[in-house]
C-alpha cells in the first residue's frame, strides 16, 4: 500500500499539469478560469507554478549545450514518424519528467535552489508571430511578451537588469527599493523600483514607454548622442523616442494602449494606416493597399489580435476599401 502524497507533492503535480496545458496552447476559457481559481486558492499554489516556470527555463538553458543539441537531433531522426499523437504524448511526458527531475535534484541537494534561480535569470525569452508569453522572475516581477518579441535577463543579484531585444513587453515590477529594475532598449534605459509599464522597440530603433502605475525614469546611455538626457514619467504618460529626433511625452489611455495583454487591439479614432500596421504585427497574412498606402481615414473598433479577416470586413463595411485579391501571404485592398 502506497503512502499518501504530501500537500507539496499534490501541489507540484497540479502545477506541472497546468504548465503543460499552457505550453500545449489549447486551453479553453473554462480551463483559464479553473487555472486562475487554482492559482488564487493559496499563495503556495502560485509559488509552485512559478517554480515550474523557473525550473523549465533552467532546463532550456541546459538544452542549448552543443552535446544536448546533438542528442536531440539524433532523437529527431530516429523517431521522426507520422504518429503525431505519439510525439505529443512523448513531449508532455518529457516536460513532466524533466521538471520533476529538477525538483528531485533540488530536494536532494544536487542543485541548490538559489543557484538554480541565478542560472534561470541568465536566459532569453522570445515569442513567435501571434504568440504571447508571461513569465516570472525570481524577484517576483512579472513580464509579458507581445507577439514576435524577445528579452534577455542578466544577473539580478544586485541590479535587476533586462534587455528588450525587439518587440514589446509589459513589466509588473516587484517592489525592492534596494535593487532598481532596469530595462535596456537600444541606447535607452528605463529605471523603476516597483511599478507597471510597457516598453516597445521598433525595427528602426524607435522606443516607446507607457507608464501604467508608479514612476519610471528614462535615460540615454553613456556614449549615445544625447548621453545624460533623461525624463521622469508619471502614470498615464507615454514617451515616444524616435531614433533620429527628440523625445515627446503625452497623456494616453493606458487601458487602450495595453489592450494587447488581453489579446485585443482597441482603436479609437486611430489613423487607418497605424491600425493596419498594428494588425499586421500579429499575422503572417498581411493587409496591403494597391495604392501603396492606406487612405486618410480614422478607425474605431475592438478586434482580436490576429483577426485580419474581421478587421478587413470592418474596413469594407465602413466603405474605406474593398478586397481585390487574397492568398495565404496577403490581402490586397483598393480604395473606392
Amino acid at each position: 500500500m502506497s503512502s499518501p502524497r504530501s500537500d507539496g507533492e499534490v501541489r507540484r503535480t497540479a502545477a506541472v499539469h497546468w504548465f503543460n496545458h499552457h505550453r500545449a496552447g489549447d486551453m479553453t476559457a473554462d480551463d483559464e478560469r479553473l487555472f486562475a481559481h487554482w492559482l488564487s486558492q493559496t499563495p503556495e499554489n502560485r509559488d509552485a507554478y512559478e517554480a515550474v516556470e523557473r525550473d523549465w527555463a533552467l532546463l532550456g538553458a541546459v538544452a542549448d549545450d552543443p552535446e544536448i543539441l546533438a542528442a536531440r537531433e539524433h532523437d529527431r531522426r530516429a523517431f521522426d514518424a507520422p504518429a503525431r499523437m505519439r510525439r505529443l504524448a512523448l513531449a508532455a511526458a518529457t516536460v513532466l519528467i524533466a521538471v520533476t527531475s529538477v525538483w528531485a535534484a533540488i530536494d536532494s541537494g544536487v542543485i541548490d535552489r538559489f543557484k538554480a534561480a541565478d542560472a534561470v535569470e541568465m536566459a532569453t525569452y522570445r515569442t513567435s508571430l501571434g504568440q504571447r508569453m508571461t513569465f516570472f522572475l525570481s524577484d517576483g516581477s512579472e513580464v509579458t511578451l507581445d507577439t514576435d518579441s524577445e528579452v534577455t535577463t542578466g544577473d539580478m543579484s544586485e541590479t535587476r537588469m533586462i534587455e528588450l531585444v525587439r518587440g514589446r513587453a509589459f513589466f509588473r515590477v516587484a517592489k525592492d527599493p534596494s535593487r532598481p529594475f532596469i530595462v535596456r532598449a537600444g541606447d535607452k534605459t528605463v529605471r523603476a523600483t516597483g511599478t507597471a509599464f510597457e516598453v516597445a522597440k521598433e525595427e528602426g530603433g524607435d522606443i516607446t514607454v507607457t507608464l501604467v502605475e508608479g514612476s519610471v525614469r528614462v535615460e540615454e546611455d553613456a556614449g549615445s548622442p544625447r548621453s545624460g538626457h533623461g525624463v521622469d514619467m508619471s502614470p498615464g504618460g507615454q514617451l515616444s523616442a524616435a531614433s533620429d529626433s527628440g523625445w515627446v511625452v503625452e497623456p494616453v489611455d493606458v487601458l487602450k494602449e495595453t489592450s494587447w495583454l488581453n489579446g485585443q487591439l482597441v482603436f479609437f479614432g486611430d489613423p487607418l494606416a497605424d491600425a493596419v500596421a498594428e494588425m499586421n504585427r500579429y499575422s503572417k497574412q498581411k493587409i496591403v493597399f494597391l495604392e501603396g498606402r492606406a487612405p486618410e481615414r480614422m478607425i474605431v473598433g475592438v478586434f482580436r489580435a490576429g483577426d485580419v479577416d474581421g478587421f478587413v470586413r470592418a474596413i469594407e463595411l465602413d466603405g474605406a476599401a474593398h478586397v481585390v485579391s487574397r492568398d495565404e501571404a496577403r490581402i490586397e485592398l483598393a480604395t473606392p
